[in-house]
């Protein structure tokens, strides 16, 4: 027999369901009160940044992090290197006229001589040769010119007074022509050969090995030869107007043909640039001005024979000043 429902059948079960079991008999921990759980991610899986933006932004396209200077990796210990030979921006290459990096320049007499007389010892021949044959055409040249002017009648006249007696000249108007045609030739022909003679010397500068056409291949000749003119007139007219203002400009030029021939530059701005290096650097431009002279003169005592050793250490000597004062490139002395 089976035993009769109760009254009124079984109860209905609860709203949402059966009630989970009694813990008492295995079954699960009710669940934690309403608000309980953390709240699900935001859409797209990722949790919100904490504040203040300490996460690092994720890596740009490919991967890689951003680069220094936009939060990302702290330059390498003792900094980023020089950049390679022929980098848009780097240092300029030797010979360009700007000064070198520790303050101005200096230039050390004794190492300019020992300089000189080194590259002259081992250029000796291709030195002096050259000059023989630039001496002998300027000798040719001036005694045809000298020679001309003496065709011409020329007044001479006798004085004499309390500072003793003598005899003055008065060439007349041909030979004064003649003579003034025959200076301007002289300025042109001068500046052909410097710009030929200077060529060769800054070869040897510049380290490369020199031979007898080295000297006979003059650079940028027409300015060379109208800068001559400029400066020599300008000289002549200063030495009329007692001497010095003939002196300054001599000193001031100094520079002017190497620098048309090393940079290729025009006449007025190879003049310019002579200035300048003389007014930023004028005790030792003077001075190089001063040796130069000096050993043309020293050579000149010995009937002209001690210029074919004088001349080429002269303008080596100048040359080296030049590259030095301007921060350019000078080839080492060879033992």
């Amino acid at each position: 027999m089976t035993e009769n429902p109760p009254p009124g059948g079984y109860p209905p079960p609860p709203q949402g369901g059966y009630p989970p079991p009694p813990p008492s008999e295995g079954g699960y921990p009710p669940p934690p009160p309403e608000g309980g759980y953390p709240p699900p991610p935001p859409a797209g899986g990722y949790q919100q940044p904490p504040p203040g933006g300490a996460y690092p932004p994720p890596p740009g396209p490919g991967g890689y992090p951003p680069p220094p200077g936009q939060g990302g990796y702290p330059p390498p210990p003792g900094g980023y290197g020089m950049p390679p030979a022929g980098f848009g921006g780097g240092y300029p290459p030797p010979g360009q006229g700007y000064p070198p990096v520790g303050g101005p320049p200096s230039l050390d007499i004794g190492a300019a001589f020992s300089w000189s007389f080194n590259k002259f010892s081992k250029n000796a021949v291709p030195l002096i040769v050259p000059t023989l044959v630039y001496a002998l055409v300027i000798g040719v040249l001036g005694a045809v010119i000298f020679g001309l002017a003496s065709l011409f009648p020329a007044d001479y006249t006798s004085y004499s007074g309390a500072d003793g007696a003598g005899m003055s000249l008065d060439m007349g108007p041909a030979a004064t022509i003649i003579l003034f045609l025959g200076l301007i030739m002289l300025f042109v022909v001068g500046g052909a050969i410097s710009a030929a003679y200077m060529a060769g010397v800054l070869d040897i500068a510049n380290g490369q090995q020199v031979e007898f056409g080295s000297f006979f291949k003059p650079r940028n000749i027409g300015a060379v030869v109208i800068a001559s003119l400029i400066v020599g007139i300008a000289t002549s007219i200063g030495y009329v107007l007692c001497i010095v203002p003939g002196l300054i400009v001599s000193i001031f030029a100094l520079f002017t043909t190497v620098f048309i021939v090393d940079r290729n530059l025009s006449a007025i701005d190879g003049i310019k640039a002579s200035i300048a290096v003389a007014k930023a650097n004028f005790l030792q431009v003077f001075l190089t001005w001063l040796i130069f002279n000096v050993l043309i003169s020293v050579g000149s005592f010995v009937c002209y024979i001690g210029l074919i050793v004088t001349v080429p250490l002269a303008v080596l000597y100048m040359v080296y000043a030049y590259r030095t004062l301007t921060g350019g490139y000078v080839a080492p002395a060879t033992p």
